[in-house]
């Protein structure tokens, strides 16, 4: 933590998002249990990421920089429903 004049400060992190298929849904779950958090603690001042964790990094800064942490979640989920396959039949 930052102490400044006696008060208590946010510590910025910044998070690096795994990319390769089932490593980045592993990504965007945790994403959304830290943006579900009521995290005062800690400010995200950056997100990078590779492949499907760069994604997960852009729909949740997009977010972010409208202070909304909610839609940020939402596009998560949102994104990963849409890529999943409900069944083996449903990619042919």
């Amino acid at each position: 933590m930052t102490f400044m004049d006696g008060e208590r400060k946010a510590k910025r992190i910044a998070i690096a998002c795994q990319g390769g298929g089932s490593h980045s849904a592993f990504t965007a779950g945790v994403l959304k249990r830290l943006l579900a958090e009521k995290l005062e603690r800690y400010e995200i001042v950056a997100l990078s990421g590779t492949s499907g964790g760069a994604i997960c990094a852009l729909l949740v800064w997009h977010a972010l920089l409208r202070n909304d942490r909610r839609e940020a979640i939402r596009l998560l989920d949102s994104f990963w429903e849409g890529v999943s396959a409900a069944s083996p039949r449903s990619w042919f």
